[in-house]
Parts: C-alpha cells; sequence; structure tokens
C-alpha cells in the first residue's frame, strides 16, 4: 500500500489552539497518512513550555492517539522523516515527529 504523504508543520503554539487534538484524534482514527512535525524551540503562547503544558515532552502526546512518534535533533530529522514516510506510506497512521531546536534568541 503506498499513499501520498502529508508534513504538518507546526510550533508548540499550534498544540495549544482549539481543534489540534480533534485533528490528531481524527488522523489517528482515519490511519491518515500524515506527519505531525512540531519545531521545539521550547516556548508555547510566548512562554517556556513548562509554563504551558503539565508534560513539555511534546512526543508522549503520540501513544496517547495510538500513533508512532520520536523526539529527535536536527541531525536526526532527515532519517527519521524517512522512516515516518514509510510507516505511513505502508498505511499505519500518522507519525509525530518532535524537532528539538534552538531555545529562542539562542543559534
Amino acid at each position: 500500500m503506498s499513499e501520498t504523504v502529508e508534513i504538518v508543520e507546526l510550533s508548540p503554539g499550534d498544540l495549544l489552539a482549539e481543534g489540534f487534538h480533534v485533528r490528531l484524534n481524527r488522523a489517528a482514527l482515519d490511519h491518515a497518512a500524515q506527519i505531525f512535525l512540531i519545531r521545539n524551540d521550547g516556548f508555547a503562547g510566548g512562554v517556556p513550555l513548562p509554563l504551558a503544558f503539565a508534560n513539555p515532552c511534546l512526543v508522549d502526546l503520540a501513544p496517547c492517539y495510538r500513533i508512532r512518534g520520536a523526539r529527535v535533533r536536527p541531525e536526526a530529522l532527515e532519517a527519521t522523516l524517512a522512516r515516518a514516510r514509510e510507516v505511513c506510506a505502508a498505511g499505519h497512521g500518522p507519525f509525530l515527529i518532535e524537532l528539538l531546536t534552538a531555545p529562542r534568541g539562542q543559534a
């Protein structure tokens, strides 16, 4: 089974938006060929992650929706994206990637 895989790029702030969890749940129920890529710079809604979420490890959302997930640094992103594409294209549903980026103000 081969499907076109959509990459949905997000920030931690997007997870605070109404409808995000509904969208993730729907994708999981539909076994959608989607990769949710969250670029985590340590902030959400203008505040540090620990002030926005009870659990600032965003990839921990994946098992809540019975989907696969990975928390990676930039150097591992391409390999993780390739694996996520394989999983999604094979019909195994969405994949959530938390990409750890440099905190705001740091390069």
